[in-house]
């Protein structure tokens, strides 16, 4: 539990000024280690500052799995740094990630209630506060972009106007094919060709591409069929996007 500092004013002379200016929005607290200062979902927009010590900032993942550690911050009492958190609220109408304490921490806590006076009266707190939004929002673009290239498969879509050779029997696989829609067929030495079902998810020949042998045998899709090639660094990363593939593989190969 938090504790009232017994000194009510702030090191920072800004946010000295700040305490004297608004006594009543203004407190001065204590944390011990791991106690928890701002909690995720929480619907309170106060603005804090951590004067002294460290925290962790988290955020929850899913039922019985430990939360995501998002950023650590620390400051120190003589380092001069104003070193807000928890400003997003103040945006979203509540907490978007818990924060506590890591190994006691001092901190200011400002009510939101004079927020407005705040940029009036004291523009270098302004323009900290909004030079860490643009912090959040950078740090939010480039953790969005991540998990794009994670949902989004490294992938080419065809539509062919022509048939087109895919696999060449005793040939290398280098690339996977995953035929959505259309015809594929299987083209014998004599020239006899039949048509073929890939599995279950439209992949064709799978388990001699994932281990690197050659193409057994020579497939041709024709025009009009819908394909996916896959362009991935390492094959196993396919199985990021489906799993039950290596399933099945595994089941095959038993």
């Amino acid at each position: 539990m938090a504790f009232v500092h017994p000194n009510p004013v702030p090191e920072h002379p800004l946010l000295a000024r700040l305490a004297a200016r608004y006594a009543q929005a203004v407190v001065r607290l204590q944390y011990l280690d791991g106690e928890e200062i701002l909690k995720e979902g929480a619907a309170e927009t106060a603005l804090c500052f951590l004067e002294d010590g460290a925290l962790v900032v988290e955020q929850a993942v899913g039922p019985g799995v430990p939360p995501r550690i998002l950023k650590l911050l620390n400051n120190t009492v003589d380092s001069g740094q104003l070193l807000p958190f928890g400003e997003m609220a103040h945006v979203t109408g509540m907490r978007t990630a818990s924060i506590r304490a890591s190994g006691g921490c001092t901190v200011t806590r400002i009510d939101a209630a004079v927020f407005e006076e705040i940029y009036k009266e004291f523009p270098e707190i302004a323009r900290t506060l909004n030079l860490k939004l643009i912090e959040k929002l950078r740090d939010t673009n480039h953790r969005v972009k991540e998990l794009s290239s994670r949902l989004e498969p490294p992938v080419e879509r065809l539509l062919l106007d022509r048939d087109e050779t895919l696999t060449v029997a005793g040939e290398p696989s280098l690339v996977l094919w995953q035929c959505v829609a259309g015809h594929v067929r299987r083209i014998h030495n004599d020239g006899f060709s039949e048509e073929i079902l890939p599995d279950a998810d439209g992949f064709l020949d799978p388990l001699p591409y994932f281990r690197e042998e050659s193409w057994p045998r020579t497939l041709e899709a024709s025009a009009g069929a819908f394909l996916v090639r896959w362009n991935v660094t390492e094959r196993s990363d396919v199985f990021r996007f489906y799993p039950e593939l290596a399933q099945r593989l595994l089941k095959e190969q038993l």
